[in-house]
């Protein structure tokens, strides 16, 4: 009989455990207004280059992607930027962020941005993914963008529920235009 309760609380436990084990990023959907407000700068840029290595301490990898300034929508980016985010391999070690999305050489993305919090001079995402919309060109030749991601939960603070995040997807001239209305 105690063995019975024991494999119950085990399942209940389990039941419960496994929408965090599914998405282990959650985030509160932030809108454009919200997130260009906290940033220092937004920037539609194009990826160079990217690499990763291990923290001074051994104890994070971090994922380091130059960026072209292609456009400053916000703040004074320099010609060239860098963009620090937590993951990635290094010394045959890989660490995984849900939510973060790594960029390849010549893929486009406008980005928000503020100063990394080790004050290196590198620039971390505004709000993990919510701050990276990517570019994608259709066939028509209109551009749309999205910061939509997969495993990333959103919270419903008004009724205190979570479900899967798609982020925001729209034309890159909405997107442009809510920045541009948003700094003045």
């Amino acid at each position: 009989m105690r063995y019975l309760l024991h494999l119950r609380r085990l399942a209940t436990c389990l039941l419960f455990l496994t929408p965090l084990l599914a998405t282990a990023t959650t985030v509160i959907p932030a809108s454009v207004e919200k997130i260009t407000a906290k940033s220092t700068d937004v920037v539609h840029a194009r990826a160079i280059d990217s690499q990763s290595r291990w923290n001074p301490e051994r104890t994070r990898i971090y994922t380091y992607t130059r960026f072209e300034v292609r456009r400053t929508l916000k703040g004074t980016a320099p010609n060239v930027i860098t963009v620090k985010q937590m993951g990635g391999s290094a010394g045959g070690y890989t660490q995984r962020v849900s939510g973060v999305q790594y960029w390849q050489p010549g893929e486009e993305a406008v980005l928000f941005l503020r100063p990394s919090s080790d004050r290196d001079g590198t620039l971390s995402i505004t709000g993990v993914m919510q701050g990276s919309f990517r570019l994608k060109r259709q066939p028509s030749g209109q551009v749309m963008v999205t910061n939509g991601v997969p495993y990333v939960s959103a919270f419903d603070a008004q009724t205190g529920s979570t479900a899967s995040y798609r982020g925001s997807r729209m034309t890159l001239q909405q997107l442009e235009d809510r920045v541009r209305k948003a700094v003045q």
